[in-house]
């Protein structure tokens, strides 16, 4: 018999898996980056100061969305908010889902004859 644990990936820090650390540090930097390059060529003509304040923050917002999705994983079982985010991209039609689901109501009830 094989654990199940074995299936899923590794959590490495905040009960995250690297697939969502690197993800989360991506989004973090292109949009600091994005931010503050604008904000300093606004204020100073330069964007190199904005790389600066940006990748100085880093490693401080990664920290606080990697917390905030530790939170918002906690109590749910592995894979719930993939599974659901390819439900509804795939009730959207973007994307075509490689598990069968079903859309609908479940019902509990017996048909009695």
């Amino acid at each position: 018999m094989m654990l199940n644990h074995i299936n899923h990936p590794m959590l490495i820090y905040k009960d995250c898996t690297l697939g969502e650390i690197i993800i989360v540090s991506t989004t973090s930097l292109i949009i600091l980056t994005f931010i503050f390059s604008i904000c300093t060529k606004l204020l100073f003509g330069y964007v190199w100061p904005g790389y600066l304040i940006a990748s100085a923050l880093f490693f401080f917002v990664t920290k606080l969305m990697l917390s905030k999705l530790q939170k918002l994983k906690y109590g749910k079982p592995y894979g719930y908010y993939r599974h659901l985010l390819i439900k509804k991209l795939s009730e959207k039609g973007l994307i075509r889902s490689r598990y069968l689901t079903r859309f609908g109501r479940w019902s509990v009830r017996r048909l009695l004859s």
